[in-house]
């Protein structure tokens, strides 16, 4: 079998987390950043840098996004002319029509498009949701997720209904959680804290919370929290609770998943890094095997709460979603 060529852009954390999988995965990786890292990242880990963003594409099966979000829609469509497959970090726009464009571009090319959404493939949130999908915690849920970590930087307040900084990037991944989970999303109702007006806490940088409220009847309340210590780098944590039992989590405790109820017994902790298990999956699809856990229309979906989420935050209203058939 051969080995799948991808080309890496960018040099930062997401992309040195993302090139370890895919030589994990056994790929043969090359990296293109234009900020003169991608030889020393490319020498760590065994890849090879190259010089233009033409360079990464040629002969690549896969182009694996990790730049900043502002330049995902110019690679990812770039990738896409050149018939090459996009795994994209997370989101994979802060625009909706732009996400929607990337994602109709695709499907027109026949090009296959992953975002990286990889605490779907974290092991205790893979098993909330086989847990629930095989109905182990009844005929209704509430939930609670929340996602804290380090990020100092001055960009992540919210800015505006379009720039909705900690809205449109880290609660994308609770709102990818949440729709996985419990389905299509209907209505978003969120606040923010971290500008002049409505300081963040002690500690933090700004707090984003949302509720949505899902088509299925479930309820979720997402917390997001960039903060100004280091350590931990970052933490998840989980607690959904339905007619047949409560599920619990925290990934500072991670030998510590608590269930309660009919559903105990049947969840435990395993596994390995998420960053690792995505790469593989998605290596696997691009080579002809199974289909990953999550594709282009789950992007779209995730990119469209967090939107709703950040308009909400603007104006102070709840914001209501049509349903879109995303399965």
């Amino acid at each position: 079998m051969r080995q799948l060529e991808a080309a890496l852009i960018g040099a930062g954390l997401i992309a040195r987390l993302h090139l370890d999988a895919w030589v994990r995965a056994g790929a043969s990786v090359r990296v293109y950043s234009d900020d003169g890292r991608a030889e020393a990242l490319a020498r760590e880990f065994g890849a090879r840098a190259v010089g233009s963003l033409a360079d990464a594409l040629d002969g690549a099966d896969v182009v694996d996004i990790c730049t900043p979000t502002g330049s995902h829609h110019e690679i990812a469509l770039a990738a896409i002319a050149a018939g090459v497959g996009v795994v994209c970090e997370k989101p994979l726009s802060a625009d909706i029509a732009e996400a929607e464009e990337i994602v109709a571009a695709a499907e027109r090319a026949g090009v296959r498009l992953h975002p990286a959404h990889d605490v779907r493939f974290s092991p205790p949130f893979a098993r909330l949701h086989h847990l629930v999908a095989a109905g182990r915690l009844g005929r209704s849920a509430v939930a609670l997720f929340t996602v804290t970590g380090y990020h100092p930087r001055p960009w992540t307040g919210h800015v505006s209904a379009e720039a909705g900084g900690i809205l449109t990037d880290q609660m994308l991944h609770g709102a990818d959680i949440a729709y996985w989970i419990f389905g299509d999303v209907v209505r978003a109702h969120a606040y923010y804290q971290g500008d002049i007006a409505t300081p963040a806490p002690a500690g933090a940088v700004g707090v984003g919370t949302a509720v949505l409220t899902h088509a299925s009847g479930a309820l979720t309340r997402i917390v997001s929290r960039w903060t100004a210590e280091q350590s931990p780098p970052v933490r998840v944590t989980f607690h959904v609770s339905g007619t047949g039992g409560t599920v619990q989590y925290d990934s500072e405790r991670p030998q510590e998943v608590q269930v309660t109820g009919e559903a105990a017994g049947t969840f435990q902790y395993f596994g390995e890094s998420p960053f690792v298990a995505e790469m593989r999956e998605f290596a696997q699809a691009f080579m002809g095997g199974p289909e990953p856990r999550l594709g282009p229309r789950d992007a779209l979906a995730a990119v469209r709460i967090t939107q709703a989420a950040a308009e909400s935050a603007w104006t102070g209203r709840a914001v209501e979603l049509p349903v879109k058939g995303i399965a």
